[in-house]
Order: C-alpha cells, then structure tokens, then sequence
C-alpha cells in the first residue's frame, strides 16, 4: 500500500480543518499544545500538524520532522516510549512529562507537560492498525516550578525544625543533667559524699513508715570517730577532712545495698537498716567497726537504737545518739586507763 507522502499528509489535514470551521476555530484557538503524530512502519514517528500553541512552543520546523530533529535524542527517546505503550495497547493514556526541546537558535528549553495521547485509525490505510497518535499537552511548568519551591521550602523548614527540636533536646539534657546535679548537692554531704543530715532525716521518716505499714523491724547506728578533735587539733583541719572522708568510704563499702548512711554533723554518721531487729544491729557495728579500723586506722564508737511503737525519728537518733555518748565514755575510760 501507498504511503502518502508527509507533505500530501499536511495538505490534507489542512484541508480537512477548512471544511469544518468549528474545529478550525478550536484548532486555531484551543490554549493548549495539540498535535498529531503519523506512526511510520520502521517505528519511528513524523509530526503532521500542530496547532499555534504547539507551534509557539517548538516552532514551525518540527512539521514533517521526527523527534529528534527538533529535541535532545533522550527526551525524544523518552516520548517515543510512551507512543509506542500507546500503539501496542491501543488505548488513550495520560501522563505527566519532562522534555527538553531546541528553540530556533538551537538552544536547549525545557518544560513539564501533562499530556493525553489518543490512538487513531486510519480506516483508508489499514483499520486494524494505529496509524496516527493525537495528542493534547498542557504546560505545567509554572506549576511544577512553584511545587518545587513549596517542597524546597518545606525542606527548608523541616529542616529548621529538626535543627530546632535537636537544640530543644540539647537543652533538655542539658536542664536534666542540671537538675540532677542540683539534686546531688541537695542531698549530698559536700565532703564525705554521703547523705546531708535534711536528706537523711528525710530518708529515715520515710524508713520509719515503711516499717510500720510492713510490720518490720529498722535499726539505727549513731556513729562518729574517736579522738577526732585531737586530729584536727594536731594534724589541722584538712587531715580531719580526709579523715572523715576515709571512714564514710569505708562505712558505705561496708554497708548493704539497702542500708543508708548520712552524715549527721561533724564527725557523727547516721546510719539506717532497714529489716535489721537489734541483734543484726549489733552485728553490723561491730563489722563496722572492724573494717573500718582495718581499712582506715581509725577507729569509730557506735550507738545502736531499733524502733519501738511510738518512736519517731527524732526519738529513734536521740536513744543511738545516748548510747553513743556511752560507748564515747567507755572509749576514754580505756583509752585513759
């Protein structure tokens, strides 16, 4: 069969367009890219017309010429997948796509398209084969642009954000560590780092309740060490310093994980065991006093208390503080004699 030559294919579809005004007009008119596209039997594809937007688009050197003749072999390459998907379905398809064409001083212009193809019969050719593609492009470009802008934007933002809620969480770290710190000096012995006295007394109401709801037993030790004012007053106020450092590292050492030990004043250490009747108390003095003149060379007098009914905790260090105070008498009577 006889191909129509491109030229006799323009001139009749020029034609056709004269005999019907009304798609002249919207030929002519319609804002949008039209175009038709002849399929050719070697699988490539020759533009036949196109309307003035397409025209003003590409120019009027893309007529009668292949793709690549008036764009980037890739972008052509790109285009002619989707006609030839067209051909073989057989069916309309519509699509989003970035091409990149030559203007008519051969530089490079690009733009996004929303595109429709339509697959046409030529029933005087061959009715069973798609010999044309119609196609109607509208320039999304603008759109496109302003979309990545948006996303930039946001990125943009997102990315402030991000860099923000990481300061944020800096800071909170930071306030966290703070307030930790400031827990720690509001509880701790600045010296010895044992518990403060407030925080120990704390600590022991809190032990006295729980040993009342629980029906348990608790025990206290008053302790301080002996002959400490003749190391402050021979040695000076730094050996006491390390003194009374070397023996609470030496009582905690010595202590159970739930045994809780603060500095009650001066050389004197508050000592709190809980579930531990008077007997375990005695146990525990003495092991303390063991180690400690073991470890430290200092030696250490014990006042033992274990609550009763109505003690509170005042009472409770009153009664191991009394005792103290005896164990002291004794350690001079010794030391004396």
């Amino acid at each position: 069969m006889a191909v129509e030559p491109p030229q006799q294919t323009l001139q009749s579809f020029h034609d056709a367009l004269m005999r019907h005004p009304l798609i002249r007009e919207l030929w002519n008119h319609f804002p949008e890219n039209m175009f038709l596209v002849r399929v050719e039997d070697d699988g490539h594809f020759t533009v036949e017309a196109a309307n003035p937007a397409q025209l003003d688009t590409v120019g009027r050197e893309c007529l009668g010429q292949p793709l690549p003749a008036f764009m980037p072999a890739a972008s052509a390459e790109a285009i002619y997948t989707r006609y030839r998907e067209c051909v073989a379905r057989d069916k309309p398809m519509r699509y989003q796509e970035h091409a990149v064409f030559f203007d008519e001083h051969g530089n490079e212009q690009y733009g996004y398209w929303l595109t429709l193809i339509v697959p046409l019969h030529n029933a005087a050719e061959d009715p069973q084969r798609v010999t044309h593609i119609f196609g109607i492009s509208q320039d999304v470009t603008e759109l496109h642009q302003a979309r990545e802008a948006l996303e930039r934007h946001n990125q943009a933002l997102e990315a402030r954000v991000e860099q923000r809620t990481a300061e944020l969480q800096h800071a909170n770290r930071e306030l966290r560590l703070l307030n930790a710190q400031l827990e720690e000096m509001a509880t701790r012995d600045f010296l010895t780092g044992c518990y403060n006295r407030r925080h120990i007394e704390t600590l022991g109401q809190r032990e006295i309740e729980r040993a009342r709801r629980y029906d348990t037993s608790l025990s206290v030790l008053m302790v301080d060490l002996d002959a400490f004012k003749q190391v402050n007053d021979t040695q000076g106020h730094d050996a006491g310093d390390a003194a009374l450092k070397c023996v609470a590292a030496s009582l905690q050492n010595a202590l159970r994980a739930n045994d809780l030990l603060g500095r009650f004043g001066g050389d004197e250490f508050l000592i709190l065991l809980p579930e531990s009747n008077n007997e375990d108390a005695r146990v525990a003095a003495k092991r303390l006093q063991q180690l400690t003149h073991e470890q430290t060379d200092i030696t250490i007098s014990v006042g033992i208390a274990t609550l009763r009914r109505d003690d509170t905790l005042e009472s409770l260090a009153a009664r191991a503080d009394q005792r103290l105070l005896a164990a002291k008498r004794e350690y001079h009577r010794k030391a004396s004699g």
